[in-house]
């Protein structure tokens, strides 16, 4: 795989993690945000598991070592998409994809912090012009801030820790999907003994639209979206990556507008384009990539 087919690999991944944010709101109409999660991730084990055995087969070679690996990453995940699901109960989706956007920022600080890794000044400052740009994706308004806002912020410190660590085991897996699969299986692990401080659990539900909400986080944001992104990082950087995921947020607007009536003024569609200015140079000025230590997919 290329850099450049890398990037537009994770461009349509950040197509789906945005219109995951309208598809989250659906799906909340009925079910809590431990329950949303809890049935997104079923049915991004099952399927996804069965669609890797009809394709490949048990393949049992390097199971239990992206097994394993996967453990943190569906714990971090699972953690993540929670703080998210909850903070979209009393922020909007546009707002939401502004600030769990901030692990653009978060993901080479952490990098140089607590791993040590080299940092170019450049990837500061596009970081910064792609921050301007969700600032202005939000009419330039942070007023009102609400406790769904510290929610999400609490995401995005666990969204950069999440982008670093898949930067780190990609090289390493075996194969990309049945990692994916497995990180769904922890993550549905973790969440599930949730369930249980709830008064009750619903899943009886006629309200097809919460039904389709699911079902889109399960396989669009989970099975496609994560996969991707578990691919692509072998090859790009975790700064590359990071900016490239920041395009959620412009998407996150575009699909309230279309879905549930978040109008975007013609200031804030600016701060679109900023956002993707921001991306593009970043893939065209970082050469790096990772291309050695890659095993075989399996």
């Amino acid at each position: 795989m290329t850099k450049n087919r890398a990037a537009i690999e994770l461009v349509f991944a950040g197509v789906l993690w945005g219109f995951g944010f309208a598809a989250t709101v659906w799906a909340m109409q009925a079910f809590t945000p431990t329950e949303t999660l809890v049935y997104r991730f079923i049915a991004a084990t099952v399927i996804g598991e069965i669609i890797y055995l009809v394709v490949k087969g048990p393949a049992l070679r390097s199971a239990k070592e992206d097994f394993l690996r996967a453990l943190p990453a569906g714990a971090i995940l699972g953690t993540m998409l929670l703080l998210q699901a909850i903070g979209l109960k009393y922020t909007t989706a546009t707002k939401s994809g502004f600030i769990t956007s901030l692990y653009v920022i978060l993901v080479p600080l952490f990098n140089a912090w607590f791993f040590k890794s080299p940092n170019h000044w450049r990837n500061y400052a596009l970081a910064a012009v792609a921050l301007l740009g969700t600032f202005i994706l939000m009419d330039a308004d942070l007023a009102g801030v609400n406790t769904g806002d510290l929610w999400t912020v609490a995401c995005s410190i666990l969204a950069a820790f999440h982008i670093i660590y898949i930067g780190k085991v990609s090289t390493k897996v075996g194969n990309a999907f049945r990692f994916n699969n497995f990180q769904s299986f922890w993550s549905l692990v973790v969440l599930t003994p949730l369930l249980f401080f709830q008064d009750s659990i619903t899943w009886k539900v006629t309200n097809m639209e919460a039904w389709a909400g699911v079902l889109a986080l399960g396989l669009g944001s989970s099975i496609v979206a994560f996969y991707l992104q578990v691919r692509t990082q072998r090859i790009l950087t975790d700064t590359t990556a990071s900016m490239l995921f920041l395009l959620e947020s412009p998407f996150a607007a575009l699909f309230g507008f279309l879905l549930l009536q978040e109008r975007l003024s013609l200031f804030q569609t600016a701060g679109a384009v900023v956002i993707m200015i921001a991306s593009i140079l970043q893939i065209l000025w970082d050469p790096s990539s990772k291309t050695t230590g890659k095993p075989q997919e399996q």
